[in-house]
């Protein structure tokens, strides 16, 4: 099984990176601790922020920013497989159910029930 993170360029989408987010800002960008970020269990709902390409009425490419919820179903080495949660407001080509690969950079928030 060949595993990959999403690429702009190829798939029109990609993930941001948490952890450079809250460096830069780290007063006003809260992430979870890495070790949790690290231990993720399966079924557990994660934040993740994913740039999308769409393009506008005048044909321009245009980068929308969405924070969305992530399942995670798996592991494998240092990469989680989720599935999408819910559906972006930019576009209709990315909808719940959507397999998502990541790291522990990529998380941002965990659901605490």
């Amino acid at each position: 099984m060949k595993v990959k993170l999403s690429n702009i360029k190829t798939d029109g989408w990609e993930l941001d990176d948490g952890e450079a987010i809250h460096s830069e800002h780290p007063d006003t960008f809260w992430i979870p601790a890495f070790d949790v970020r690290n231990s993720l269990q399966t079924e557990q709902l994660v934040k993740l922020i994913f740039r999308i390409v769409t393009v506008d009425e005048a044909g321009e490419e245009e980068v929308n920013v969405e924070r969305m919820w992530v399942i995670v179903k798996d592991r494998i080495g240092s990469l989680y497989k989720g599935q999408l949660d819910n559906d972006p407001y930019c576009t209709e080509g990315i909808r719940a159910g959507m397999e998502v690969w990541f790291l522990p950079k990529h998380v941002i928030d965990i659901y605490a029930e």
